[in-house]
């Protein structure tokens, strides 16, 4: 075994503490970790397409590539491969790029790829036009990949990734996967989604009631009365949740639900934990106001946003990062979790906290907020 891996490997168990990944000459642009190793894996932020020096490839398959050397980049660091690589989130402001996305992308993990989720957004931060966040497992004997029966996936994705003691799923959408269509009824794509994600978590030994977190992201044209029942009748209230309107998602479709299963979760107020990782629902508001109930959410569970891994950061308007940044910095110690940052849309209200009654003014940036985080082993 390579020392440096040997190193990381002691690190990630012999301590609580996260353990910060830093590529030579990267500067994040936001107060973030590129990665953070903890429990075994290896945490990469959300990565843009811009180079080293801030520079932006001319073209859309350099763009595409570029993101993905910046995720390379991080994942070597670790003393790891691309084989390593459990789960990704893909974004990008335009879906019309979503095949020229996979083209590129598949040259990277030609084979058993991580399971993924993939949207288009609004906007993101330095305006790139992807950004890719991944999670990847340190000991790669532990990666068992976890496929539809009789199924051929149509993109370079594995339909769940199985580690240990939870499973990744890639993203399922609202869409016949034989025909191709896309129901207009929210009811029947939520059928559909839960049905897939049914048969995925039986060859892992799991049934729906295991989901731990989920990320629901919607399409403008998903009617949000009929997604909020949808939810309701087929989604297990143990799950963690998160809820992001999108500008699109592949296919056409209007519903894409994506997550972390585990036989182990157990619930604790608005947190899940597997192990010593707590997977938190996202709050929403001001950015303070979503902090701070985060603050509460893993205070009352042993926990800390100092011990926080990774958060994803939905702002209402891209043009606000700096302003949020300034306030985000002082929710976090030394070592800042991982970040993926987007706009997804734009300012959706029915998405979004109004202020606490009794609560001092607060005009900081709106945004949602999820985090995980883990536990000091009692």
């Amino acid at each position: 075994m390579p020392a440096l891996l040997a190193f990381l490997l002691f690190c990630a168990t012999a301590a609580a503490a996260p353990k910060p990944v830093f590529p030579p000459g990267v500067k994040p642009v936001g107060p973030y970790s590129p990665g953070i190793i903890e429990g075994g894996l290896l945490y990469v932020s959300g990565q843009g397409a811009r180079d080293a020096k801030g520079q932006l490839p001319g073209t859309i398959d350099d763009q595409i590539r570029q993101t993905l050397e910046n995720v390379k980049a991080v994942v070597e660091t670790a003393g790891l491969t691309m084989q390593h690589v459990v789960y990704a989130q893909a974004y990008m402001t335009d879906i019309k790029n979503y095949e020229a996305f996979n083209r590129t992308y598949a040259k990277y993990f030609p084979k058993d790829p991580p399971a993924r989720s993939t949207i288009a957004v609004s906007r993101m931060p330095t305006d790139t036009p992807f950004e890719i966040s991944a999670v990847a497992v340190v000991d790669l004997g532990k990666k068992k990949v976890i496929n539809y029966p009789g199924r051929t996936m149509p993109v370079p994705v594995s339909p769940a990734v199985l580690i240990g003691d939870r499973v990744y799923l890639t993203g399922s959408l609202g869409r016949d996967f034989n025909t191709g269509a896309v129901p207009k009824d929210a009811d029947a794509q939520i059928k559909i989604i839960m049905n897939s994600a049914s048969t995925v978590l039986k060859q892992a030994g799991l049934e729906l009631r295991h989901l731990a977190y989920a990320t629901i992201y919607v399409s403008p044209a998903m009617p949000m009365p009929a997604l909020a029942k949808a939810i309701d009748d087929y989604l297990p209230s143990e799950a963690a949740k998160a809820i992001v309107q999108t500008a699109a998602l592949p296919f056409g479709a209007q519903i894409q639900i994506t997550g972390v299963a585990s036989r182990d979760l157990k619930r604790h107020g608005n947190c899940n934990s597997v192990g010593e990782t707590m997977y938190c629902s996202a709050r929403a508001g001001t950015i303070r106001q979503a902090l701070e109930a985060l603050k509460q959410d893993l205070l009352v569970n042993g926990s800390s946003l100092e011990q926080a891994i990774a958060t994803n950061v939905y702002v209402d308007d891209i043009g606000e990062f700096a302003a949020m940044n300034s306030i985000y910095a002082t929710y976090f110690g030394k070592v800042p979790p991982t970040r993926t940052t987007i706009q997804p849309w734009k300012r959706v209200a029915e998405l979004s906290l109004p202020p606490a009654t009794g609560a001092p003014e607060d005009d900081s940036p709106r945004a949602q907020v999820s985090v995980i985080a883990v536990r000091q082993p009692k």
